[in-house]
């Protein structure tokens, strides 16, 4: 699965000529990106575990967000990430939450786009109640909700909420890249 994150990074960054923003950003064309795009090394992926460790308030961070072959997959095409408070849809979680916009540098713009909350108690039902007063669909299956997209080519492409976190991601593939959806 992991392999899969990986080569959809890349394929994504290799053709992408717009933004991938968050719900409700208007997008508008990135810088073009290098000439030549990066294979994705042999690097196996770090062991992975039914017990992650979550980030708090005082440690999360977009350089420990992302599985090491997706953030390194992101670096080698020039990308970095500026970590930005949790906007999604006006929610203010009460637990750690970061975004990470990944941009070229002196860029006004994302190439990529991630976003991580962590949920206690009720906050899902009320993000999902948002979410849908946002004229947002949902759909449920194993891993938990997901926003469906809309029409609007800039909506939310991979968000998945859970009783635990929520997570967003250019696309449903790329949300195992986030280590703490894990």
């Amino acid at each position: 699965m992991l392999g899969v994150a990986v080569l959809s990074v890349m394929v994504m960054l290799s053709g992408c000529g717009s933004e991938v923003g968050a719900a409700g950003e208007s997008a508008s064309p990135s810088e073009a990106p290098p000439a030549t795009s990066p294979t994705p090394s042999e690097a196996s992926p770090g062991p992975t575990s039914d017990t992650v460790e979550r980030p708090t308030l005082e440690d999360i961070s977009c350089d420990t967000m992302l599985d090491p072959l997706v953030d390194a997959a992101l670096r080698a095409t020039d990308l970095t990430p500026a970590p930005k408070p949790w906007t999604q849809f006006g929610f203010e979680p009460s637990g750690a939450a970061i975004e990470c916009p990944w941009g070229y540098e002196g860029g006004n713009h994302s190439a990529a786009y991630f976003a991580w909350s962590a949920q206690s108690d009720d906050e899902a039902e009320q993000f999902l109640k948002v979410v849908e007063e946002n004229g947002y669909a949902t759909s449920e299956d194993e891993a938990g909700t997901w926003i469906v997209p809309s029409d609007d080519p800039n909506g939310v492409e991979g968000m998945l909420i859970t009783d635990e976190w929520i997570a967003f991601a250019p696309t449903p593939e790329l949300i195992p890249a986030i280590v703490w959806a894990r």
